[in-house]
């Protein structure tokens, strides 16, 4: 007799279809990549780092929108992208952000300017969203973000090969 299989067990069978989150796990692991992880927070700063990492990213991190303007401007390899909170202390996330994209305009004409920004923030309401696509953000998370959530992101901005991995997993408010 078969008993079925309890709920979050991974399949046993090999020939059962990887989880979006695993195949987004192995699509950041063959990509890599530079990001810069910018948090208030030390430990929301450790966890993301953590997350990233164990799937194969370089992190780097900063606390406030001044450190990340200072890190994007003056990394010796540009970065892939940038994770920026909102709320912070000093300089927020949509004031940095808008320094960041305004390295693209003349004269400075910096690519560095054009890094994708995905928002990753505790702000979840439509209107939160809106402003911070207004500010020149790509994309706006709600934090708690899974990682899924964080890879597709990741996977839309950069350059996944697999459309499927780029769907939305946590659709817009």
């Amino acid at each position: 007799m078969l008993h079925p299989q309890p709920q979050g067990t991974p399949s046993l069978d090999p020939m059962a279809a990887p989880s979006i989150d695993e195949r987004l796990a192995v699509w950041a692991r063959a990509r890599g990549g530079r990001l810069l992880v910018v948090d208030d927070s030390a430990t929301n700063r450790a966890l993301i780092t953590a997350l990233l990492r164990k799937v194969g990213f370089s992190v780097e991190a900063a606390s406030d929108g001044v450190e990340a303007i200072h890190a994007v401007a003056n990394a010796a390899i540009p970065f892939d992208a940038v994770l920026m909170d909102v709320s912070m202390p000093g300089m927020d996330g949509l004031t940095a952000t808008r320094k960041i994209r305004a390295m693209s305009d003349p004269p400075m004409a910096d690519q560095r300017g054009r890094v994708p920004i995905i928002a990753v923030t505790a702000h979840g309401f439509p209107e939160d969203r809106v402003r911070s696509l207004a500010a020149g953000m790509n994309e706006h998370l709600v934090k708690p973000v899974r990682r899924a959530d964080l890879l597709a992101a990741l996977a839309r901005w950069l350059d996944a090969p697999d459309a499927a991995l780029v769907r939305t997993t946590n659709p817009a408010p």
